[in-house]
């Protein structure tokens, strides 16, 4: 069916150059087959003053990083952070992906941008402050990680993601262990098929 969703959009596209629906869907089944530098061609051709081109650029900028152009991926998240200053979803993004590559100081200060951006704290927010917090830890800024973990399960508490990684983090290093350990507990009855949180409860 994706093959023939293709090739009925590729039919449409060449009918009509500026028919942004159907880029969208061809660019989504090519994504999903991994055609990723072909999806980003489709992309390009949405057109500039289209209302679509935005969550279009944002979908490109993550082909980049997953292609494993980084340096593309982090100047086109950031151009993007420059032209809508009040939207943190270009720099969420970019967070995410040079925490991906494993560049965790960089990670944190973009997060950092991000979280400016945000406002008043939302539930869904969360994730940010997980991704942050993780930045954090892996750069060695444990105080700082803590903060942002317990401010995620704040916004949302039985995440099960962020009580076994703080919890592991917490039983890491010796402290809080009864809390820890039924943190790790709860995270485990919200996701007792996911081997990483259950090897953690071992």
């Amino acid at each position: 069916s994706q093959d023939f969703g293709l090739i009925f959009g590729r039919m449409a596209i060449a009918l009509k150059q500026d028919f942004v629906m159907a880029r969208l869907l061809v660019a989504d089944v090519l994504e999903r087959q991994d055609r990723l530098a072909e999806a980003n061609a489709v992309y390009e051709g949405v057109p500039a003053d289209s209302p679509f081109r935005w969550s279009a650029d944002l979908n490109r900028a993550q082909n980049l990083a997953s292609l494993d152009r980084i340096d593309a991926s982090v100047a086109e998240f950031e151009r993007m952070a420059e032209a809508q200053p009040q939207d943190p979803e270009p720099l969420i993004a970019l967070g995410n992906v040079l925490r991906g590559a494993e560049r965790f100081s960089e990670a944190a200060e973009v997060l950092d941008r991000a979280v400016e951006r945000l406002g008043e704290a939302r539930t869904d927010h969360w994730r940010v402050y997980y991704s942050r917090g993780i930045a954090f830890e892996r750069s060695k800024q444990w105080d700082r990680a803590e903060k942002d973990f317990l401010k995620a399960l704040d916004l949302e508490p039985e995440q099960p993601y962020v009580l076994n990684y703080l919890g592991y983090s917490w039983v890491d290093q010796g402290i809080h262990i009864e809390r820890a350990t039924e943190m790790i507990q709860q995270a485990v009855k919200l996701r007792p098929n996911d081997g990483a949180i259950v090897d953690s409860l071992g």
